[in-house]
């Protein structure tokens, strides 16, 4: 058995990985591309710039990987992505992001119209409230504020669907992603006929539904030639990126936490069914057949960092600027003297599912630098986290127990100071992946049990090589917890 290419179609990066069936990383290789916000609220993307993305990533991965050596590709996919296409399969518009708040207008008619009742029971069917994040509202913008694009639209698909449809021909969408639009019955895994009433669309204009762990077409010659991997390679479609992450990191097991930070953020625990918030502040997905994970996003992660840099450290370019914000972050004490930053640059999902919600930088005083912007910044997405934990019903850490595990992945893996920070509030061991691309290593692993090199979910459960182990430092973590009610005392004070 040979290697699968794993292919993930992030927010802002593409990253392809070579993957071994125990998960090992051959070889490895990325592009990046723009997310465009042309007006407020707004969060686009053209899907040609993700596909030119994709086939740089693969050519630059098939240079270092013989040929002879890959066996199949696996993809992983950006959740909420929406997308339309004509007959042709040709893009109509940018396509619709989980950053794109656009439809809340449309969102809370759809609450009007249903009620309260009737919109819990779809909740509890799908995973998924309705918000602007969503499918449901999402289609309901398009046909009204749109109406050109809704009638030439022959499908609606996610970003993952098309490049599907690029390298194979096939218009498939699977499970796992599937679960992630608010149209699908998580339990019945068919799209929910309720769902797609409120939406306005019939299941004919949406990708046919697939298991993720299936070969759902081979590579064309033309998407051969341009990747520069072999015709015919099986191709499986894979699953969302935060599914994908579960398997990259080893987790499908009921109980198992998956801590991400990349461009956004979020919060993962693998359950033994559907597990549904009453308070509607969480949501559930599929991961594969029989396999589900509770948890909640953050709309910004890395997104507040690149905020802080930008304004406060573009004196130095790229790289250089992040490691001068971080080296001159870990100099501040925790609770940066006082600076308290709510990072709601674009909003915000879980918790809160509050578009309305805007960044604040309080507590400054002339005695205060950059550095403590930047070490507040750090620690305020860390308690947007703190938030979603509590909200999954995590128990709160208590002196003389064992603290508890997650694992830990996203570009936060290679930063030491933030992931430490972190393991702080939350009062969690964080177990950091080594390679920190586990969205590309699950859709690899995806790959590896459709062509049958792996019996069964649990088989892909490796544990890979960490980085580093960051164990919470209980004094830190008491006066994080402080600082977290604070936190969330201003939250009410300003957006309730």
């Amino acid at each position: 058995m040979g290697l699968v290419v794993g292919l993930d179609l992030g927010t802002t990066r593409c990253k392809a990985v070579a993957v071994t069936p125990a998960g090992t990383v051959a070889a490895a290789a990325s592009a990046d591309y723009a997310l465009h916000t042309p007006h407020p609220g707004w969060a686009e993307q053209p899907a040609d710039a993700v596909w030119r993305g994709a086939v740089a990533a693969l050519q630059a991965l098939a240079a270092q990987a013989p040929a002879r050596q890959i066996e199949g590709l696996g993809l992983s996919g950006a959740m909420h992505s929406l997308l339309p296409v004509n007959a042709d399969g040709a893009p109509l518009a940018p396509a619709l992001t989980w950053a794109d708040q656009r439809a809340a207008p449309q969102a809370e008619a759809l609450r009007r119209q249903l009620g309260s009742r009737a919109a819990h029971a779809l909740y509890t069917r799908t995973g998924c409230r309705l918000n602007a994040l969503y499918h449901p509202a999402k289609l309901r913008w398009w046909r009204e504020a749109a109406p050109a694009v809704w009638v030439q639209a022959a499908r609606f698909v996610a970003l993952k669907d098309w490049v599907l449809w690029r390298l194979t021909g096939a218009w498939l969408t699977d499970e796992g992603l599937a679960s992630t639009t608010g149209l699908l019955d998580l339990r019945r895994l068919e799209w929910d006929f309720e769902a797609l009433s409120a939406a306005g669309i019939e299941a004919s204009r949406l990708p046919a539904l697939s298991p993720a762990a299936v070969v759902g077409g081979t590579l064309l010659p033309a998407a051969a030639r341009a990747t520069g991997l072999p015709a015919g390679l099986p191709v499986a479609p894979g699953s969302s990126d935060g599914g994908a992450a579960n398997l990259g990191a080893g987790a499908v097991l009921p109980g198992q936490t998956v801590v991400t930070v990349g461009t956004s953020g979020a919060v993962r625990r693998l359950v033994a069914e559907p597990w549904l918030d009453q308070r509607e502040r969480t949501w559930c997905y599929v991961l594969a057949a029989g396999h589900w994970f509770a948890g909640g996003a953050i709309n910004n992660g890395g997104l507040a960092l690149q905020w802080v840099r930008e304004r406060f450290y573009a004196d130095e370019p790229g790289d250089l600027g992040y490691a001068r914000l971080l080296q001159e972050a870990a100099a501040i004490a925790p609770g940066a003297e006082g600076v308290v930053v709510l990072p709601y640059f674009s909003g915000e999902r879980s918790p809160h599912w509050n578009p309305e919600a805007r960044a604040v930088v309080t507590g400054l005083g002339l005695e205060h630098t950059r550095a403590h912007i930047a070490r507040a910044a750090l620690e305020g997405v860390a308690y947007c986290l703190a938030d979603v934990w509590a909200a999954l019903g995590q128990p709160p850490s208590a002196p003389g127990l064992a603290w508890p595990e997650a694992c830990l992945t996203g570009s936060i893996s290679r930063n030491p100071i933030w992931a430490q920070i972190v393991a702080d509030v939350l009062g969690a061991v964080l177990l950091a992946d080594q390679a920190a691309d586990a969205s590309a290593v699950g859709g690899a692993l995806f790959g590896h049990l459709a062509l049958g090199h792996l019996a069964c979910l649990e088989d892909a459960a490796h544990r890979p090589p960490l980085a580093e182990r960051y164990t919470p430092d209980p004094r830190r973590h008491a006066e994080y917890a402080e600082r977290h009610q604070h936190f969330q005392a201003l939250y009410a004070r300003l957006f309730t």
